[in-house]
Protein backbone atom coordinates (compact mmCIF):
# COMPACT_ATOMS: atom_id res chain seq x y z
CA UNK A 1 0.00 0.00 0.00
CA UNK A 2 2.93 2.35 0.61
CA UNK A 3 4.41 4.67 -1.99
CA UNK A 4 7.72 6.45 -2.32
CA UNK A 5 7.25 10.08 -1.38
CA UNK A 6 9.25 13.15 -2.20
CA UNK A 7 11.44 14.46 0.64
CA UNK A 8 9.18 17.49 0.82
CA UNK A 9 6.22 15.41 1.97
CA UNK A 10 5.36 15.99 5.62
CA UNK A 11 5.14 12.69 7.49
CA UNK A 12 1.59 13.22 8.73
CA UNK A 13 0.27 13.46 5.15
CA UNK A 14 1.81 10.18 3.95
CA UNK A 15 -1.31 8.09 4.88
CA UNK A 16 -3.40 10.52 2.82
CA UNK A 17 -0.97 10.17 -0.07
CA UNK A 18 -1.19 6.37 0.22
CA UNK A 19 -4.98 6.62 0.06
CA UNK A 20 -5.02 8.67 -3.15
CA UNK A 21 -2.37 6.45 -4.71
CA UNK A 22 -4.70 3.43 -4.54
CA UNK A 23 -7.95 5.33 -5.25
CA UNK A 24 -9.69 4.42 -8.50
CA UNK A 25 -12.58 6.89 -8.54
CA UNK A 26 -12.60 9.80 -10.94
CA UNK A 27 -14.13 12.01 -8.24
CA UNK A 28 -13.99 11.62 -4.46
CA UNK A 29 -15.70 13.64 -1.74
CA UNK A 30 -14.38 13.22 1.79
CA UNK A 31 -15.62 14.89 4.95
CA UNK A 32 -13.10 16.62 7.19
CA UNK A 33 -13.51 13.86 9.78
CA UNK A 34 -12.90 11.19 7.10
CA UNK A 35 -9.74 12.99 5.98
CA UNK A 36 -8.53 13.07 9.57
CA UNK A 37 -9.36 9.37 9.98
CA UNK A 38 -7.18 8.57 6.98
CA UNK A 39 -4.34 10.71 8.32
CA UNK A 40 -4.66 9.64 11.94
CA UNK A 41 -4.16 13.28 12.92
CA UNK A 42 -6.07 16.53 12.93
CA UNK A 43 -5.96 18.87 9.98
CA UNK A 44 -4.35 22.24 10.70
CA UNK A 45 -6.53 25.22 11.53
CA UNK A 46 -5.78 26.72 8.10
CA UNK A 47 -7.56 23.77 6.47
CA UNK A 48 -10.73 24.67 8.37
CA UNK A 49 -10.49 28.42 7.81
CA UNK A 50 -9.11 28.95 4.29
CA UNK A 51 -10.17 27.47 0.97
CA UNK A 52 -6.82 28.64 -0.36
CA UNK A 53 -5.09 26.01 1.82
CA UNK A 54 -6.74 23.31 -0.28
CA UNK A 55 -6.16 25.05 -3.59
CA UNK A 56 -2.47 25.69 -2.91
CA UNK A 57 0.00 23.88 -5.20
CA UNK A 58 3.25 25.74 -4.53
CA UNK A 59 6.01 25.51 -1.87
CA UNK A 60 6.99 26.00 0.88
CA UNK A 61 3.99 24.00 2.15
CA UNK A 62 3.71 20.51 0.67
CA UNK A 63 0.44 19.02 1.92
CA UNK A 64 -1.05 19.25 -1.60
CA UNK A 65 1.45 16.63 -2.83
CA UNK A 66 -0.57 13.98 -1.01
CA UNK A 67 -3.23 14.22 -3.73
CA UNK A 68 -1.49 15.92 -6.67
CA UNK A 69 1.19 13.19 -6.82
CA UNK A 70 -1.65 10.77 -7.56
CA UNK A 71 -3.17 13.04 -10.22
CA UNK A 72 -5.98 14.56 -8.14
CA UNK A 73 -6.84 18.21 -7.63
CA UNK A 74 -9.41 19.99 -5.47
CA UNK A 75 -12.58 21.12 -7.23
CA UNK A 76 -14.79 22.04 -4.27
CA UNK A 77 -14.30 22.95 -0.61
CA UNK A 78 -17.02 23.28 2.01
CA UNK A 79 -15.04 24.62 4.94
CA UNK A 80 -15.28 22.40 7.98
CA UNK A 81 -17.53 19.98 6.11
CA UNK A 82 -16.07 18.30 3.03
CA UNK A 83 -13.60 18.47 0.15
CA UNK A 84 -14.11 17.10 -3.36
CA UNK A 85 -11.15 15.85 -5.38
CA UNK A 86 -11.10 15.02 -9.09
CA UNK A 87 -8.51 13.15 -11.11
CA UNK A 88 -6.86 15.24 -13.83
CA UNK A 89 -6.98 12.24 -16.13
CA UNK A 90 -7.99 8.62 -15.80
CA UNK A 91 -5.29 6.06 -15.14
CA UNK A 92 -4.60 3.82 -18.10
CA UNK A 93 -4.42 0.67 -15.97
CA UNK A 94 -6.58 -2.00 -17.60
CA UNK A 95 -8.63 -2.76 -14.49
CA UNK A 96 -9.79 0.83 -14.06
CA UNK A 97 -12.99 1.81 -15.82
CA UNK A 98 -14.58 5.19 -16.37
CA UNK A 99 -17.76 4.37 -14.47
CA UNK A 100 -18.55 4.47 -10.76
CA UNK A 101 -18.23 0.70 -10.22
CA UNK A 102 -14.69 0.96 -8.90
CA UNK A 103 -14.22 -0.38 -5.36
CA UNK A 104 -13.61 2.14 -2.59
CA UNK A 105 -9.99 2.88 -1.70
CA UNK A 106 -8.63 1.87 1.66
CA UNK A 107 -5.40 2.17 3.60
CA UNK A 108 -3.96 0.21 6.50
CA UNK A 109 -1.92 2.07 9.10
CA UNK A 110 -0.87 1.78 12.72
CA UNK A 111 -3.25 3.28 15.25
CA UNK A 112 -2.58 6.79 16.57
CA UNK A 113 -3.62 8.24 19.91
CA UNK A 114 -6.18 10.40 18.10
CA UNK A 115 -7.87 7.21 16.83
CA UNK A 116 -8.74 5.92 20.31
CA UNK A 117 -12.38 6.99 20.34
CA UNK A 118 -13.03 5.80 16.76
CA UNK A 119 -11.35 2.46 17.46
CA UNK A 120 -13.43 1.81 20.57
CA UNK A 121 -16.58 2.63 18.59
CA UNK A 122 -15.45 0.26 15.82
CA UNK A 123 -14.94 -2.54 18.33
CA UNK A 124 -18.39 -2.07 19.82
CA UNK A 125 -19.96 -2.12 16.34
CA UNK A 126 -18.24 -5.41 15.55
CA UNK A 127 -19.19 -6.92 18.91
CA UNK A 128 -22.83 -6.21 18.01
CA UNK A 129 -22.48 -7.95 14.64
CA UNK A 130 -20.88 -11.27 15.55
CA UNK A 131 -20.48 -13.93 18.21
CA UNK A 132 -17.01 -14.81 16.97
CA UNK A 133 -15.30 -12.11 19.03
CA UNK A 134 -14.15 -12.97 22.55
CA UNK A 135 -15.91 -10.03 24.18
CA UNK A 136 -19.59 -9.23 24.21
CA UNK A 137 -21.04 -5.77 23.56
CA UNK A 138 -20.15 -3.29 26.35
CA UNK A 139 -18.08 -5.98 28.08
CA UNK A 140 -14.60 -4.73 27.23
CA UNK A 141 -14.95 -1.56 29.32
CA UNK A 142 -12.07 0.13 27.49
CA UNK A 143 -11.84 3.91 27.81
CA UNK A 144 -10.19 6.42 25.52
CA UNK A 145 -7.81 7.39 28.30
CA UNK A 146 -6.82 3.78 29.00
CA UNK A 147 -6.27 2.97 25.33
CA UNK A 148 -4.06 6.01 24.86
CA UNK A 149 -2.06 4.99 27.92
CA UNK A 150 -1.70 1.47 26.47
CA UNK A 151 -0.47 2.85 23.15
CA UNK A 152 2.32 4.77 24.89
CA UNK A 153 3.37 1.58 26.68
CA UNK A 154 3.21 -0.48 23.48
CA UNK A 155 5.52 1.93 21.71
CA UNK A 156 8.06 1.32 24.45
CA UNK A 157 7.74 -2.46 24.04
CA UNK A 158 7.94 -2.10 20.23
CA UNK A 159 6.16 -5.42 19.63
CA UNK A 160 2.50 -4.49 20.13
CA UNK A 161 0.19 -2.36 18.02
CA UNK A 162 -3.18 -2.16 16.31
CA UNK A 163 -3.33 -1.89 12.53
CA UNK A 164 -6.48 -0.11 11.33
CA UNK A 165 -8.10 -0.45 7.93
CA UNK A 166 -9.82 2.75 6.82
CA UNK A 167 -12.14 2.66 3.80
CA UNK A 168 -12.85 6.09 2.30
CA UNK A 169 -12.24 7.64 5.70
CA UNK A 170 -14.38 5.13 7.63
CA UNK A 171 -12.90 2.63 10.11
CA UNK A 172 -13.71 -0.79 8.65
CA UNK A 173 -11.55 -3.32 10.49
CA UNK A 174 -8.47 -3.89 12.54
CA UNK A 175 -5.77 -6.36 13.56
CA UNK A 176 -4.26 -6.39 17.02
CA UNK A 177 -0.66 -7.61 17.32
CA UNK A 178 0.22 -8.62 20.87
CA UNK A 179 3.90 -9.43 21.39
CA UNK A 180 5.35 -10.81 24.59
CA UNK A 181 7.63 -9.09 27.12
CA UNK A 182 9.73 -12.09 28.20
CA UNK A 183 13.04 -12.46 26.35
CA UNK A 184 12.47 -16.13 25.48
CA UNK A 185 9.17 -15.31 23.75
CA UNK A 186 9.86 -11.94 22.14
CA UNK A 187 9.86 -13.63 18.74
CA UNK A 188 6.20 -14.62 19.22
CA UNK A 189 3.03 -12.54 18.83
CA UNK A 190 -0.69 -13.29 18.92
CA UNK A 191 -2.90 -11.64 16.28
CA UNK A 192 -6.60 -10.78 16.57
CA UNK A 193 -8.50 -9.89 13.38
CA UNK A 194 -11.90 -8.21 12.98
CA UNK A 195 -13.73 -6.67 10.00
CA UNK A 196 -17.17 -5.06 9.97
CA UNK A 197 -19.86 -7.06 8.18
CA UNK A 198 -20.39 -4.53 5.41
CA UNK A 199 -16.68 -4.60 4.52
CA UNK A 200 -16.20 -8.36 4.51
CA UNK A 201 -15.50 -10.32 1.30
CA UNK A 202 -13.52 -7.36 -0.07
CA UNK A 203 -10.04 -8.67 0.66
CA UNK A 204 -9.63 -6.52 3.77
CA UNK A 205 -9.01 -9.44 6.14
CA UNK A 206 -6.23 -10.77 3.92
CA UNK A 207 -4.74 -7.30 3.50
CA UNK A 208 -4.74 -6.74 7.26
CA UNK A 209 -3.00 -10.05 7.94
CA UNK A 210 -0.42 -9.36 5.24
CA UNK A 211 0.23 -6.01 6.94
CA UNK A 212 0.52 -7.85 10.27
CA UNK A 213 3.23 -10.09 8.79
CA UNK A 214 5.18 -7.15 7.35
CA UNK A 215 4.99 -5.25 10.64
CA UNK A 216 6.04 -8.34 12.60
CA UNK A 217 9.03 -9.15 10.39
CA UNK A 218 10.31 -5.59 10.78
CA UNK A 219 10.34 -6.17 14.55
CA UNK A 220 11.98 -9.61 14.53
CA UNK A 221 8.73 -11.44 15.29
CA UNK A 222 9.03 -14.81 13.56
CA UNK A 223 6.00 -16.70 14.90
CA UNK A 224 2.39 -15.56 14.69
CA UNK A 225 -0.41 -17.26 16.60
CA UNK A 226 -4.18 -17.02 16.19
CA UNK A 227 -7.16 -18.68 17.88
CA UNK A 228 -10.41 -19.40 16.04
CA UNK A 229 -13.73 -20.81 17.24
CA UNK A 230 -14.38 -24.15 15.54
CA UNK A 231 -17.55 -22.94 13.80
CA UNK A 232 -15.92 -19.81 12.33
CA UNK A 233 -15.38 -21.36 8.91
CA UNK A 234 -14.63 -18.07 7.14
CA UNK A 235 -11.78 -17.20 9.51
CA UNK A 236 -10.39 -20.74 9.41
CA UNK A 237 -10.36 -20.75 5.61
CA UNK A 238 -8.70 -17.32 5.54
CA UNK A 239 -5.90 -18.23 7.94
CA UNK A 240 -5.22 -21.55 6.22
CA UNK A 241 -5.15 -19.78 2.86
CA UNK A 242 -2.54 -17.41 4.30
CA UNK A 243 -0.35 -20.31 5.39
CA UNK A 244 -1.33 -20.80 9.03
CA UNK A 245 -1.15 -24.38 10.31
CA UNK A 246 -3.52 -25.87 12.85
CA UNK A 247 -1.63 -27.03 15.94
CA UNK A 248 -4.28 -28.10 18.40
CA UNK A 249 -7.80 -27.97 19.76
CA UNK A 250 -8.83 -26.46 23.09
CA UNK A 251 -11.82 -28.48 24.17
CA UNK A 252 -14.82 -26.51 25.52
CA UNK A 253 -12.74 -23.32 25.45
CA UNK A 254 -15.71 -21.05 24.75
CA UNK A 255 -19.19 -20.98 26.27
CA UNK A 256 -21.68 -19.37 23.90
CA UNK A 257 -25.46 -19.36 24.43
CA UNK A 258 -25.12 -22.05 27.11
CA UNK A 259 -23.22 -24.34 24.71
CA UNK A 260 -19.53 -25.23 24.87
CA UNK A 261 -17.45 -24.64 21.74
CA UNK A 262 -13.98 -25.84 20.88
CA UNK A 263 -11.25 -23.46 19.79
CA UNK A 264 -8.54 -24.13 17.19
CA UNK A 265 -4.98 -22.90 17.70
CA UNK A 266 -3.07 -21.99 14.54
CA UNK A 267 0.35 -20.54 13.87
CA UNK A 268 2.62 -19.38 11.07
CA UNK A 269 6.41 -19.20 10.98
CA UNK A 270 7.48 -16.05 9.16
Amino acid sequence: MGITMTKKMEKKYIPLANYFEVALQQEITLSFSELENIMGQALPNAAYLNRSWWKKTKPPLSHYLSWTNAGYYVIDVKLGTSVTFSRTQMKTTSNISTNDDNPPAYIIRAIEASDARSFIHLQEEIFQQTDFMYNMENELDLTVQQLRKDLVYWKQLKNRTILCCIVNGIFAGYAVIHGYKHSKAKHVATAYLAVKEEHQRQGIGSALMEAVERWSIQRDISRLEVSVMEHNDRALNLFKKLGFQQEGIRQNAIKLNDAFINEYSLSKIL
